[in-house]
């Protein structure tokens, strides 16, 4: 066996074990500079795979953890997809830790920023472990392991509001993990087997002799309700503005980026790995999600534009931004599944950097109240242009990140046959209300307010400065040399089905 098939078993058990230990570590110095280190072994091993499936004749491979067979097995299965997906939410979890440095240390008590980076491990293992399990219960298992995590670095700011967010966060994610179990029970009790190859060969066989229909529909749409939940897609929102509005900066980043896009990716697997594309739409789920994608896609622009809160504001962004993917998977095509990973990777670079910026600019202004911000990104000159760049590649503006990506779901949807011009108009007034909010708010921050002087904390030292300018780099970059990602995107899920 090549070295390079242990990578998948490594990235999910480094950070576990890495876990364990950090209990062990008091300072916070050490606890924040192995995280960091473990997310850059990590992003290393999840290129260093990708490229070299790339160029296999064997693009595709599958881990067996133990020696156990179908149905009790339990794997591990790596294409493009995943060592993509893995190498992207490495990245972006290293510049989310990094760049909220100086504020995870202000907001969390000293003694206890320890814990903090600990569940950041647990979380990067999960993360990792959902786009690597070819196990649907060990999904669900790492889904679990997952919210806990994220539940915990919310309440770790310690405050009245973050604790009345975290409690609302679990009763609903607690809701959606429900339905996901419970789907899986059901799954198991069809087909007789978890891993996702033995169930999809059953689920065809079945739904090719017209056998199951309504128990395999609801068993979808159980999935797609859980999914729909976690990730915060409208109407289920309303845990998100909460968790990410009071959290420090480094968590919303990582909520907003990673652990929402987590959730959607192993929907794109049970989708296309479990059921199977023709199955799929023969049981008539996916254009319900279409249609609540393309709502989402509105709502979350619309009660985003309401927000004063900048911190709020951006995070309803995400409600809308998870609509542009659900609407890629109600597709239902090899093309909008592509177009749909390229926005999940896309968007969480984007939404790390706009966190970060966003802390910087609050930090100078002493406010989150975006009206009492003018002139933050006067002083805080760095933020403000991450700010703009962030902005920009939601609103879709050309060489910016989110650019591609909304155009590859444009030409999916006039390929795609279902509602297509319909979504090509929910797609350009969206567009148009992103402007209608980012706009704004940019002026307010670079017209002249008050002149008070810039924290210490806003310009965020050398940390922060790093990280700004390599986001934007990054942003820039998947703006303008999009066609190779694209392509990575398109073999992945060719290969997942």
């Amino acid at each position: 066996m090549e070295l390079y098939f242990h990578f998948p078993f490594i990235i999910i058990m480094l950070p576990m074990v890495i876990s364990v230990l950090m209990a062990l570590l008091q300072g916070e110095k050490a606890s924040r500079t192995v995280t960091l280190f473990v997310q850059m072994i990590i992003a290393l091993l999840s290129f260093a795979l990708l490229i070299v499936l790339l160029r296999s004749p064997q693009p595709v491979f599958t881990y067996r953890m133990g020696q156990f067979p179908a149905p009790w097995g339990n794997e591990l299965r790596a294409g493009p997809l995943e060592a993509l997906m893995s190498c992207a939410f490495a990245a972006v979890m290293f510049f989310s830790l990094l760049g909220g440095i100086r504020d995870t240390a202000a907001d969390i008590k000293k003694e206890k920023i320890h814990y903090f980076y600990l569940m950041i491990n647990l979380l990067t293992a999960s993360l990792m472990a959902i786009v690597y399990t070819n196990d649907i219960f060990t999904g669900y298992v790492f889904i679990e392991i997952n919210t806990l995590a994220a539940c915990a670095i919310v309440v770790a700011k310690e405050s009245g509001e973050t604790i009345r967010a975290t409690i609302k966060y679990i009763v609903l994610s607690a809701l959606g993990s429900g339905l996901f179990l419970l789907s899986a029970a059901m799954l198991y009790g069809i087909t007789g087997h978890l891993l996702m190859e033995p169930a999809h060969q059953v689920i065809a066989a079945l739904a090719a002799q017209g056998q199951y229909i309504l128990p395999l529909t609801m068993t979808l749409v159980l999935f797609s309700i859980s999914i729909a939940v976690k990730s915060a897609l409208f109407p289920f929102h309303t845990w998100l503005p909460d968790a990410h509005g009071h959290a420090t900066t480094s968590a919303s980043a990582v909520l907003s980026s990673l652990v929402l896009k987590g959730y959607v990716v192993m929907l794109l697997k049970l989708v296309s790995r479990v059921y199977g594309m023709e199955t799929a739409n023969m049981l008539g789920v996916l254009p319900a999600l279409f249609a609540l994608g393309l709502v989402s896609m509105i709502a979350g622009s619309v009660i985003a534009f309401l927000q004063n809160d900048i911190k709020r504001m951006i995070a309803y962004s995400s409600v809308s931004h998870i609509g542009y993917i659900f609407m890629g998977i109600g597709f239902n095509s090899a093309a909008a599944f592509a177009a749909a990973g390229f926005h999940i990777i896309a968007h969480a670079f984007t939404k790390s950097m706009l966190f970060a910026a966003a802390g910087a600019l609050i930090n100078t202004a002493g406010s989150k109240n975006i009206f009492e911000m003018r002139g933050a990104a006067l002083k805080s000159k760095l933020a403000g242009a991450a700010f703009v760049t962030g902005a920009a590649s939601l609103i879709g503006i050309p060489f910016f990140a989110g650019f591609p990506s909304k155009f590859y779901l444009a030409e999916a949807a006039i390929h795609g046959g279902r509602g297509a011009w319909i979504a090509v108009v929910v797609l350009a007034l969206s567009t148009f209300l992103n402007a209608l909010y980012y706009v704004p708010a940019l002026f307010r921050l670079y017209s002249n307010g008050k002149k008070t002087d810039v924290c210490i904390a806003a310009e965020g030292g050398f940390s922060l400065s790093f990280t700004l300018v390599c986001l934007m780099a990054a942003n820039i970059a998947l703006g303008i040399f999009f066609s190779p990602l694209f392509s990575a995107l398109e073999k992945g899920f060719a290969l997942l089905g």
